[in-house]
């Protein structure tokens, strides 16, 4: 169905799609409410009537405003990012093929050219704008007959029937922007954002960007201002004879008659002032200074856009076209600084205030465009200007974005303390590049237990102890919860910016959405990716056997609708109660930022806050007839070195990490049993004070004494036993102060092995 029309003079153009948009509208409308109705505004450099297939036509061609006009605001959208249109552009009265003009090589390709008359041309190409929505720009050039050539576009905007692309999207790109500065930017995309006011960002692609919304009014103020420059008054002292004196004052004129009469005229020079003007003022040293900056940063940004050009793949290239334009504006820059006005003055920033550049004509403008270049989307008045990142990629980091927030809010930790979290200073993405890199957030309790937030962790064969046995898998976010007794638990989330549409619902589904209230659904393939990524990321070390499973649960967050208590009727929901595998709806609400993932939050405070190992692994479902065991958790029979300290020696074996005994026979060696190479505990007492703690479990090392003076120790014999400790955490659930100390004879020192059960006896 044909849903725009588009006709001038010698233009027309046309959009069909053979989408369902009776259901797109729906669906839209649904998300942002009333304001759909006046939701888009179309514009076009060519004047004339505009038609498009609006619900109150019944979806049938309808002109809207006057004929003539450039601009239509307050209308439906008629362009969707779920949906595939075919747009044509028809040229007559035009002498020879014209072209689309896109810096995505890939589009500019895409289109087919075919002379279909005299003087006809037609321009065609099936589009898709998934994932893409925003301002699009389809730009032709053309040259009509007898007439110069030209360059018209016509924008119009594509929304998204899952988002609110004005304000939640908005929303999001101001929140990411302003704790990862820049990083939303991205050159080549199908669409544009109308960002008008934002923090400050200067990276390559939005000072490009700006670059070329102001390049051409820039070049124009340059020339006018090398016509009509800026010239100072300056008054120089000067020596000639009288036949070069210009100007004469009545002391002047006494000294030459007094000269004259002594007959010295011709070998007497007169000190005279000359008012001078001159071209080299700080104002136009300033605008040369301007001119190189700018060439030389552009100069750059080409020449990293042609290094990618010659290694990507084709649909990610930049145009011949778009490159050729940047290469013009260098060339241009460069004649300009190279004028007869500028070539001699050596360009120097501006280092105090100039109200010639403030006022005057030329200055002014100059002025103005340099400090948009400097302070980037700051001070940016322009429109449709700048190309952001995938939707998809802006909500997966968005959701990283609201777990890092969480994460802190719910621990009580600080971001400007780095004492309570560590990040990694590594920038996520780069300028005019497409990949991800991985971001590591790292929260320091007061408990001694650490929670790490991973973006775009991979996982793999080579990735240690925790690994993949097959292909390489890379969650969009990992949560891990260190306790203090070392032990990791690890969740993984999937941010997926998609929606089961509810016109596509099982019998099932459907009873449960409707019975929810309409609580959106998740897709299915992303919770069944979930369910990969546990069975796939195992845990294994020398240490074990056989390799054992490391996630305790998996889940989507999506963009949602639904109130808390419709979503918890829901199964993806309830899933995660029973098999610790579901989904959040996560959505973005620039109007009350509180209402952001309740549901998220609730959850993430539970798993972060709970007291122990234990209550983690209650939830976990491991296979039939197995449970989960904390390894780190005692069993009655682990082995137990019990050892007496005195006050002098606790600091050094806490810096140290080691406690050592005698290794030879006779007074204070220690009688070795069965399996002491894997003793695990350490109960260490001195009089009343006792405290059970983790060894490494690895075995004792052989010790010399002076290896031991020289790590602050002062043993008395030749040769010892180390058994190095794990950290000084107390073992939860075992009261040490209730176990009766063995002796031997009088001996209170005695050092001697025990197990974990014979402890716990007198803890019952």
């Amino acid at each position: 169905m044909e849903v725009f029309s588009f006709k001038s003079a010698n233009v027309v153009i046309t959009a069909n799609t053979a989408a369902d948009m009776t259901n797109c509208w729906r669906r839209f409308r649904a998300r942002v409410g009333d304001k759909a109705d006046t939701y888009c505004d179309y514009r076009s450099t060519l004047p004339d009537s505009l038609a498009l297939a609006l619900p109150s036509n019944g979806y049938s061609l309808m002109q809207t405003g006057d004929a003539d006009f450039r601009e239509w605001k307050n209308l439906p959208p008629v362009f969707y990012e779920t949906a595939l249109y075919n747009i044509s552009i028809y040229l007559t009265d035009v002498e020879a093929a014209p072209c689309v003009l896109h810096k995505l090589k890939e589009i500019t390709e895409l289109f087919s050219v075919i002379e279909i008359g005299t003087h006809k041309w037609l321009l065609s190409a099936p589009l898709s704008f998934v994932n893409e929505p925003g301002i699009f720009e389809l730009t032709f050039k053309y040259k009509p007959c007898d007439k110069p050539e030209r360059t018209d576009t016509f924008s119009f905007r594509v929304v998204s029937p899952k988002l609110d692309t004005k304000d939640d999207y908005n929303h999001i790109l101001a929140e990411i922007n302003a704790q990862y500065n820049e990083i939303v930017f991205q050159y080549l995309t199908l669409t544009l954002q109308n960002l008008q006011r934002g923090g400050k960002s200067n990276n390559d692609v939005v000072w490009l960007s700006i670059f070329r919304n102001i390049a051409k009014d820039y070049e124009k103020w340059v020339r006018f201002i090398v016509n009509k420059p800026h010239l100072r008054q300056t008054r120089t002292v000067r020596h000639d004879r009288a036949d070069r004196v210009k100007r004469w004052t009545p002391q002047m004129a006494e000294h030459f008659a007094q000269v004259e009469a002594e007959g010295r005229l011709e070998r007497e020079y007169f000190r005279h002032e000359e008012i001078i003007h001159t071209h080299n003022t700080r104002e136009n040293r300033f605008v040369k200074f301007t001119l190189d900056r700018i060439a030389k940063r552009l100069t750059s940004i080409v020449a990293t856009i042609k290094a990618k050009n010659a290694k990507a793949k084709e649909s990610d290239k930049v145009a011949d076209s778009e490159i050729a334009e940047l290469d013009g504006y260098v060339g241009s820059m460069r004649h300009l600084a190279n004028s007869s006005l500028l070539r001699g003055l050596r360009g120097e920033p501006l280092r105090s205030e100039s109200m010639v550049l403030q006022k005057r004509n030329g200055y002014a403008q100059v002025y103005k465009y340099w400090l948009l270049l400097q302070k980037g989307i700051e001070l940016f008045e322009g429109a449709n200007a700048i190309g952001v990142r995938p939707i998809w990629e802006l909500y997966e980091l968005w959701c990283f974005l609201k777990m890092r927030q969480m994460t802190a809010e719910i621990l009580g930790l600080h971001f400007d303390n780095p004492k309570e979290i560590t990040e990694n200073p590594m920038p996520m993405v780069k300028p005019f590049e497409d990949n991800n890199q991985e971001h590591t957030v790292e929260y320091h309790c007061a408990d001694g237990s650490n929670v790490r937030l991973h973006y775009q962790h991979t996982y793999s064969r080579k990735t240690g102890e925790v690994h993949t046995a097959t292909t390489e898998n890379r969650p969009d976010i990992v949560l891990t919860v260190v306790k203090p007794d070392g032990f990791e638990l690890t969740y993984l989330f999937d941010a997926k910016y998609r929606l089961l549409d509810d016109n596509k619902l099982n019998r099932e589904d459907r009873e449960e959405y409707d019975a929810s209230g309409g609580a959106d659904t998740p897709p299915a393939d992303a919770i069944n990716q979930m369910h990969r990524y546990r069975d796939a990321i195992y845990y294994g070390s020398d240490r074990f056997t056989h390799a054992a499973k490391e996630i305790i649960g998996g889940y989507i967050l999506f963009p949602g609708r639904g109130d808390n208590e419709s979503v918890r009727k829901r199964f993806f929901y309830q899933s995660i109660e029973t098999v610790n595998i579901g989904a959040f709806p996560l959505l973005p609400d620039a109007s009350d930022p509180s209402n952001e993932g309740s549901l998220l939050f609730e959850f993430l405070t539970k798993i972060l806050t709970a007291p122990s190992v234990n209550d983690h692994l209650r939830d976990a479902i491991p296979q039939k007839g197995l449970q989960y065991v904390s390894t780190e958790q005692p069993t009655p029979q682990d082995l137990v070195l019990v050892g007496y300290y005195k006050t002098e020696q606790l600091p050094i074996i806490k810096e140290q990490r080691l406690y050592y005994v005698p290794a030879a026979l006779g007074k204070g060696s220690i009688n070795l049993v069965s399996g002491f190479e894997k003793t695990k505990y350490l109960l260490l007492h001195h009089d009343k004070e006792r405290v059970l703690i983790r060894l490494k479990g690895d075995g004792p090392k052989f010790y010399p004494k002076t290896a031991l003076e020289n790590m602050g120790f002062a043993p008395s014999g030749d040769y010892y036993l180390g058994f190095e400790i794990k950290d000084f955490s107390p073992v939860p659930g075992i009261d040490p102060n209730a176990y009766e100390l063995e002796r031997k004879g009088q001996q209170r020192f005695t050092t001697y092995f025990t197990t974990i059960d014979k402890i716990m006896a007198t803890n019952e």
